[in-house]
């Protein structure tokens, strides 16, 4: 048998059955051979190669042993493929069991993970709720430490002003002052007359400072604060000292106006002079570390 024919279906090519007979086929070849023929063909260069094809079909299916052999041949084929089918089929149904299988194992894995997870976090609630105030009082207690650190180690300033010239020095500012906590710093302003700057080491010492200090009588000291906390003790004493609400709305309105104008020129004008104080502190400062 010709290797070409074996991979060939030779009886769909002659239009006929397997089981058909000698006869069939040889009139089936007839008939195709004449369609094929290239004297009928001229302008088709395969259809003497078609003819010589139909000629070796022939030849096998008229013979026995080379029909049967090719039958054979067939009926493998037919059967790998059925096989294959099949095979499919079930490994089809395998594949789809099995994700069926490990759909419902990873459902109930999830779910016991899950149900494990929230009684861990059931017992941690239970356990650990003592655990919890206990942190949160050492938390408590730590920031209470750094409150009172700050207290000890922090510096608060304050801002002096007089009238007459000539009575206020640093030395006895530093004295004035001295009496209510320790001083750190003390800067009287050349290009302000009548001002001076003092920082203590202590809030209390501070807060004492700006409510008692009035210096001495024959020229009497306006004490105020600062920093941060300057603007925060102006803020507490602009709240408790508000007037009743006005019921003239349109003069309540120009009021806050005037006020929001004239707040927010102050606002900026202390913002650089607090800037300027600042500076001479910590130039006051670093020139009392290198005194040392």
């Amino acid at each position: 048998m010709d290797s070409d024919l074996k991979n060939l279906d030779l009886y769909d090519i002659l239009e006929i059955q397997q089981c058909a007979t000698e006869k069939e086929i040889k009139t089936a070849y007839r008939k195709k051979a004449l369609q094929c023929h290239p004297d009928k063909n001229p302008d088709n260069p395969k259809a003497a190669q078609l003819f010589l094809q139909l000629s070796k079909i022939l030849a096998v299916l008229t013979d026995k042993a080379a029909r049967a052999a090719y039958d054979k041949l067939v009926n493998a084929k037919i059967a790998a493929k059925l096989r294959e089918k099949e095979y499919d089929s079930k490994r089809k149904k395998l594949i789809d069991d099995l994700a069926r299988r490990e759909q419902m194992a990873m459902g109930k894995q999830k779910d016991n993970i899950e149900k494990n997870f929230e009684k861990e976090l059931e017992r941690l609630r239970k356990e650990s709720s003592s655990l919890l105030a206990k942190e949160r009082e050492r938390v408590n207690e730590l920031l209470r430490q750094q409150e009172a650190k700050k207290e000890e180690s922090g510096s608060y300033k304050l801002k002096v002003k007089w009238k007459e010239p000539g009575v206020y020095s640093k030395e006895n500012l530093q004295n004035l002052f001295s009496k209510h906590g320790d001083v750190t710093t003390v800067v009287v302003l050349e290009n302000k007359k009548n001002v001076a700057l003092i920082e203590l080491k202590s809030k209390s010492s501070a807060i004492n400072a700006q409510k008692l200090e009035v210096g001495y009588p024959n020229n009497p000291l306006s004490v105020s604060f600062l920093g941060d906390y300057g603007k925060e003790s102006k803020l507490k004493e602009q709240n408790s000292d508000l007037n009743p609400v006005i019921s003239n709305s349109s003069y309540q309105n120009n009021c806050q106006t005037e006020s929001s104008t004239h707040t927010q020129s102050t606002a900026a004008n202390f913002s650089d002079y607090e800037a300027m104080i600042l500076e001479r502190f910590r130039m006051a400062g670093r020139s009392k570390e290198q005194d040392k």
